[in-house]
């Protein structure tokens, strides 16, 4: 009786290892697949410097800093801790016809061409073609860490708020997918705002 049944489950076996097989096929095509979502800055929010609101340090409808306002930021500039802290409502969207799941993303936010902060978000985004999810990313660090000693923090306050200094913060992303139980990242970092903070007055 084992032996009748042993064919069956030679095919069987092989059946299974043709599909495990096709599944698996060329992983690096399925990774590349995650540059065609769409990923665009959808708002900012929360936006803080020391936990004052950034908008208060703001006059002339962006143009320039208030330097009324740069008072309130003395401790913090004397003890040279001053955290910018915001979310950045991320939205992706899937314009084609492929499904393709994102299991996690690494986000890099940059500070005149330094590395600002670096996060990861687990967050399982599966989308048909035409739709679209919102992912929070958020972040909370330490301004003196990307500081120009040449420009000082006023300088540097003037290049992340004002419409003056232009791409001074830079939001770049690097999604991933699940492949065989582990997160395959995509290589590299794709830029989604190199001007960041300006889509503040945009919005």
């Amino acid at each position: 009786m084992t032996q009748k049944h042993t064919p069956l489950l030679l095919v069987l076996l092989t059946i299974s290892i043709l599909i495990s097989a096709c599944g698996s096929i060329n992983p690096a095509k399925q990774v590349d697949m995650l540059k065609s979502y769409n990923y665009d800055v959808e708002s900012i929010s929360g936006l803080t410097i020391a936990g004052r609101s950034a908008q208060g340090l703001l006059e002339g409808n962006g143009t320039s800093l208030n330097m009324n306002a740069l008072p309130g930021l003395a401790l913090g500039i004397l003890r040279k801790d001053l955290p910018l802290a915001a979310v950045v409502n991320m939205k992706v969207s899937n314009p084609t016809t492929n499904v393709t799941g994102i299991n996690a993303f690494k986000y890099l936010i940059e500070i005149k061409g330094k590395p600002f902060f670096e996060g990861t978000v687990d967050r399982v985004v599966r989308l048909n073609q035409g739709e679209s999810a919102v992912v929070p990313l958020s972040f909370n660090a330490n301004l003196f860490g990307v500081v120009d000693e040449n420009r000082g923090i006023e300088g540097l306050l003037s290049d992340l708020l004002t419409k003056e200094g232009q791409g001074a913060v830079v939001l770049k992303i690097k999604p991933s997918m699940a492949l065989g139980g582990t997160n395959i990242f995509y290589p590299g970092y794709i830029t989604i705002d190199n001007d960041l903070l300006k889509s503040l007055t945009k919005r």
